[in-house]
């Protein structure tokens, strides 16, 4: 072996031995994306479906100009819905978003646990392999030190089924739901976090840690490389 050839297979066993671990984790966390589709990480098949009912059903006794009159702070949109067979104005200002009925006027949201329930016994089971937490499931009011897994805004409804350990988590100011939450979209965050080098839970990839295991398993195959081309001109390349 000539010697520039030494110093390239010394670099790669060096590199081999730094960057092994996070390859490792590179390679099983990449084949754990593959095997599953992003909808089920996501836990769209999970998502229930409610059924509101039909504005054109309903009676609107109140403008979007009377409804925002009850938020507080400057309003920049309003949308009509509807929500437990009742038209409700949604009220989005800088801040948070805000549903005032649009039949009494009156601040529908936060929902309290009497509204859920009701919005709760409404649930219908979707197209997914597993059933739709119900009314016999756990629910929990949040409103601050949230589980990571959520990461949305508070404050939420929370409901989870205690033999599968699935969590949906709603607005408690619209009702609308927020995120789905199964133990597969959980390993899929530790993996991803491993697979981005960035345990803080922050998903930020363009870390300095990430840049040089990068480099330095791109110079691992670089030198992997001429290590072979090497090999294959001097007739050894299968010996």
């Amino acid at each position: 072996m000539s010697f520039t050839a030494r110093r390239f297979s010394r670099l790669h066993k060096i590199i081999g031995l730094v960057v092994g671990i996070q390859l490792f984790f590179w390679t099983v966390s990449g084949l754990f994306f593959t095997l599953f589709p992003i909808e089920t990480i996501r836990g769209d098949p999970w998502r229930p479906k409610i059924e509101h009912g039909s504005l054109e059903t309903m009676a609107v006794q109140v403008s979007a100009v009377e409804a925002a009159a009850k938020v507080e702070g400057l309003w920049l949109n309003a949308q009509l819905q509807p929500f437990l067979d009742r038209p409700v104005w949604v009220i989005t200002t800088s801040v948070t978003k805000q549903m005032i009925d649009a039949t009494t006027g009156e601040t529908w949201s936060p929902l309290d646990p009497v509204s859920f329930r009701a919005l709760q016994r409404r649930f219908a089971n979707g197209e997914g392999e597993a059933r739709i937490p119900g009314t016999e499931a756990t629910a929990t009011y949040l409103v601050d030190h949230a589980p990571r897994e959520y990461g949305g805004a508070l404050p939420a409804w929370v409901i989870e089924d205690d033999r599968t350990q699935q969590r949906i988590y709603f607005d408690a100011t619209t009702g609308a739901i927020r995120s789905v939450r199964t133990n597969r979209w959980r390993i899929f965050d530790i993996l991803w976090r491993f697979h981005i080098m960035d345990v803080t839970g922050e998903d930020r990839f363009d870390t300095w840690w990430m840049k040089l295991f990068a480099f330095l398993g791109l110079t691992m195959v670089v030198s992997g490389f001429v290590l072979i081309m090497d090999r294959a001109r001097k007739g050894r390349l299968l010996r």
